[in-house]
């Protein structure tokens, strides 16, 4: 006779009791910390600081902590999304006067470092690396951004449009 056995009274026991320790977890008070948010769309390129970077609490080790010194957006960051060190870059500065103009790098070429581009007359023309080549999780993969001095930046423009350029970096 089923319907004669004894009710579950173990069952109902650990489910209320896993039903109390979730809610005496979710009202607990835990340590938390600011972290910071963008306020509003930030923009490829643009500096993060006060007036587009708002600061939250949240609890104690949800996101690593980030240095944002020196920083400015690696992507466009959409305003409340919390920023972490994936989306920003330290900004390598040029020279007064530079061109940055997008090239293919390597992958693993970090910002800040030396490169050449060989022009058709064999001549090296030097750059800097102001923003390293990135791959997102489907492959595909955007250019970097290569600083150079006013002089041979058209050159190293007409190259690139022309595909023959080549790009030694300095390992």
């Amino acid at each position: 006779m089923l319907w004669l056995a004894r009710p579950p009274y173990l069952r109902w026991f650990a489910a209320g009791a896993i039903l109390l320790a979730a809610l005496s977890w979710d009202l607990s008070k835990r340590q938390t910390e600011p972290y910071p948010f963008a306020a509003q769309t930030i923009t490829r390129g643009e500096p993060l600081g006060d007036d587009n970077i708002e600061w939250r609490e949240v609890r104690v080790g949800v996101f690593p902590v980030v240095d944002l010194t020196d920083a400015s957006a690696r992507v466009d960051i959409i305003g409340g999304t919390p920023i972490c060190a994936s989306v920003i870059s330290r900004a390598v500065p040029l020279p007064s006067g530079w061109w940055s103009i997008p090239i293919d790098l390597p992958a693993g070429t970090p910002e800040g470092a030396a490169v050449r581009v060989l022009a058709p007359d064999g001549q090296a023309i030097i750059g800097i690396v102001v923003r390293p080549a990135t791959r997102d999780t489907f492959g595909s993969v955007e250019a970097g951004t290569v600083g150079f001095p006013p002089a041979s930046a058209d050159t190293v423009a007409r190259m690139l449009a022309r595909g023959d350029l080549v790009v030694l970096v300095e390992q």
